[in-house]
């Protein structure tokens, strides 16, 4: 678990440091209101990225799930909505996984004797 946190918290500062120094004079657009196509567009593709990067970490048990190759549904997305995605796939992997083995042990635990 200790490698993990410690391969996370590598995977923030780097992109964080890469993400402040890519976007120094990048002003984006800010007239498309949330709640229209793009913001819905956007939403969509991190919820899609979100799922593929916690695909990524259900196939690789007990192993480092890396960020890059970024997969195809991340493409479109800024370097921090990537980051903030691939924490969410992390967590929910985790959250699937933890749910699977509390369900084993129930049912390993509850009435398997007759």
């Amino acid at each position: 678990m200790g490698t993990r946190t410690v391969q996370a918290a590598a995977v923030i500062a780097i992109t964080l440091l890469l993400t402040g120094c890519s976007t120094g004079g990048d002003v984006r657009d800010k007239s498309t209101p949330s709640g229209t196509p793009a913001a819905a567009e956007k939403a969509e593709t991190t919820r899609a990225c979100v799922d593929a990067i916690a695909d990524r970490a259900a196939a690789h048990k007990g192993g480092a799930v890396r960020s890059h190759p970024v997969p195809a549904p991340c493409a479109r997305l800024s370097d921090a909505d990537y980051l903030d995605a691939y924490m969410k796939g992390l967590e929910q992997a985790h959250r699937a996984a933890r749910k699977t083995s509390q369900g084993e042990t129930a049912t390993a635990t509850g009435g398997g004797g007759s």
